[in-house]
């Protein structure tokens, strides 16, 4: 009897044994995908061009005018100007029996004025781009 009772406790599964099949797992990864490219061409333009203009220029004349005309002491010339022309007096004392003013000379300063065309050549540049896709 004994050995029938062995039988029946090799044969018996336990209670709670698991066994696994399968299992699922996910994974998530990343793929860069080029849908379009773009190209950027910058170009460089020079063009000559003519610069033009007038160049003014003062010049300055110096004329001493020999006067020697006695002057009233009360009425002696101051500067002044005629036109374009400034009159600086020179006054002299000269000591005689009696004194007197002569106008000694007069320093006229005139202004002229003149203009002469100027031309220089110059080189301008300039850029640009092109921008343009390429379909993939």
């Amino acid at each position: 009897m004994s050995d029938k009772h062995d039988d029946n406790e090799t044969t018996k599964p336990d209670a709670e044994q698991a066994l696994t099949l399968a299992e699922e797992q996910a994974e998530i990864t990343k793929t860069k995908v080029v849908d379009r490219r773009i190209r950027l061409t910058r170009t460089t333009h020079s063009e000559e061009k003519m610069l033009e203009t007038e160049l003014s220029q003062e010049q300055v004349f110096i004329e001493h005018v020999i006067k020697n005309e006695p002057v009233d002491e009360n009425n002696i010339p101051q500067v002044r100007e005629q036109g374009d022309t400034l009159i600086i007096p020179v006054i002299e004392e000269q000591v005689e029996i009696i004194r007197r003013y002569v106008l000694k000379e007069e320093v006229h300063i005139r202004k002229v004025k003149t203009t002469e065309p100027y031309q220089e050549k110059v080189i301008l540049r300039r850029q640009e781009f092109d921008i343009s896709t390429d379909e993939e």
